[in-house]
């Protein structure tokens, strides 16, 4: 067992790392942790999110071997799903050497912690701040085929329950969470974000697929989840991870696209050109017929990434209903 305050004591953390290994990875020992660096903190009180970087070594077969194990702890959120979630990746065998995703070793419930081995690269947003305008688009181009890897490969997927699935008002904050919230804060818009809701919810309802159409999804794809490197590129940040309709990853990634590029790149027609090569890109690489009413599932879940950030605006510490305002209008200029 370890405690917040002990995950920047890298003796204690090798400690921990050497008692929980030994039945994971039993041809690892002597793992010694060299150094540990705070990727996130927010702790205060009796609350913390922290993420942080361990730099370690490790014995294998007489081999010293060096590697970064990551761990993510929440004081209010269990990363217990996150740990399910890659480890059923990792059994359906979805990640490979240019397709990847980070390796789950364990969890330790005293803390609420998720402990794993990270990726080397540069999320997709850090391409967008450089700006080489080619390289953004074949990354893109990339992510797009590992999306379609991921949504085959699980597509009538029954490893998950019923409740594991997931629909417009229940994805986080959730329906009834968000309009409480928006009720205390900003009471204006109240009105406003229930009819937004409930068209969202009835187009989505009106065009939900089948249960052998649902796939494992990622639930939270925007280009900060994309970390590219020299062997391909990864998908991180599975704690959203559902089974839900394909489509709403490609309407959260197109949207935040857009949204996300617009503030390093100011040129709409090149964001625009991104958005149509990712979704192409996609569907070549589904190799199979677009559902007849693809462009209507992509516009609900693409008005609906929107959604959540204006949601965002008006919930958040230090509420900004005027940043809100343009994307309602836009979701309502679009859906109404």
């Amino acid at each position: 067992m370890i405690k917040i305050e002990e995950f920047l004591d890298i003796s204690r953390v090798g400690q921990l790392l050497n008692d929980r290994l030994a039945e994971i990875e039993p041809t690892w020992s002597n793992i010694v942790v060299s150094q540990a660096k705070i990727i996130k903190q927010n702790v205060h009180h009796d609350y913390y999110n922290l993420v942080a970087a361990y730099e370690a070594s490790y014995c294998q077969n007489g081999v010293t071997q060096q590697l970064t194990i990551y761990c993510s702890a929440h004081s209010n959120e269990s990363r217990q799903q996150t740990m399910d979630n890659l480890k059923l990746l990792w059994a359906k065998n979805i990640p490979s050497s240019r397709f990847q995703a980070n390796w789950p070793l364990f969890y330790e419930p005293a803390c609420r912690a998720i402990f794993y081995i990270g990726l080397p690269g540069q999320n997709l947003f850090q391409y967008f701040q450089v700006g080489n305008r080619a390289e953004i688009l074949d990354k893109i181009e990339l992510t797009a085929t590992w999306l379609a890897r991921l949504h085959v490969m699980t597509q009538g997927s029954t490893d998950w329950p019923d409740s594991r699935q997931r629909r417009i008002g229940q994805i986080v904050p959730g329906r009834d969470e968000a309009l409480e919230k928006i009720a205390k804060i900003c009471p204006q818009y109240h009105s406003r974000y229930i009819r937004i809701y409930d068209i969202m919810e009835s187009r989505e309802n009106e065009h939900w697929p089948s249960a052998e159409n649902l796939a494992i999804i990622h639930g939270d794809l925007h280009p900060e989840n994309v970390v590219v490197n020299q062997e391909g590129s990864a998908i991180i940040d599975w704690a959203d991870a559902s089974l839900a309709d394909p489509i709403r990853d490609i309407g959260s990634f197109s949207q935040q696209l857009i949204f996300m590029g617009m503030h390093q790149i100011k040129d709409e027609a090149y964001w625009q050109e991104a958005r149509n090569i990712f979704e192409q890109t996609y569907c070549q690489a589904r190799n199979e017929p677009q559902p007849v009413d693809w462009a209507e599932r992509l516009k609900t879940y693409y008005y609906f990434t929107a959604f959540r950030t204006a949601i965002y605006f008006v919930t958040k510490s230090g509420p900004e209903p005027s940043q809100a305002d343009g994307l309602l209008n836009e979701i309502e200029a679009s859906l109404y």
